[in-house]
């Protein structure tokens, strides 16, 4: 028996889609960023409404790490920085010139600042939160009890066992 049904072109859902064109776009403003592109016309190159449109793309196109361009930024990043380290800080050790010296140094202060933020090394340290329990506490009582079930349901088992009490790793 023959079927009168035409086969049926499959389209993969519309969200699926939309997220392939959403990290389509972030490649897009990766690659131009690379290229030194202005935000404004990253924005209008692939069809953000604004250059802070842009800039958040870009920030979400590192964040899910579109790993080749994304470390080639970050590389690229840290060499731009590094050389103008390289160009700030002998001004900042000039003993001829203490005004040149003054705003040279401030310049690589703000560097290293942003190197800092851009390598992480400012974040906050994981925090631990410590609670001490002093003696006679409920806690300690619960211990206790626990203790003393545990001990009394060895003593059962090993009297069900025929005398053969459990080992314990």
């Amino acid at each position: 028996m023959e079927s009168n049904l035409e086969p049926v072109e499959v389209k993969p859902k519309r969200r699926r889609q939309k997220l392939h064109e959403v990290i389509e776009k972030e490649r897009r403003v990766l690659e131009l960023r690379l290229a030194h592109v202005k935000w404004e016309d990253i924005a209008q190159a692939v069809g953000y409404a604004s250059k802070g449109a842009a800039y958040n793309a870009y920030e979400r196109a590192l964040k899910r790490t579109l790993q080749e361009p994304a470390d080639e930024i970050r590389t690229q990043e840290r060499e731009r920085l590094d050389r103008l380290a390289q160009y700030w800080f002998p001004r900042a050790l000039n003993k001829n010139d203490a005004d040149a010296a003054q705003q040279a140094s401030l310049m690589v202060l703000k560097i290293m600042d942003r190197r800092a933020k851009y390598l992480g090394l400012d974040e906050n340290k994981v925090k631990h939160d410590v609670t001490i329990y002093e003696g006679g506490s409920e806690i300690d009582q619960r211990v206790k009890e626990l203790a003393h079930l545990v001990a009394r349901n060895r003593t059962d088992a090993s009297r069900l066992d025929g005398g053969i009490s459990p080992t314990v790793a």
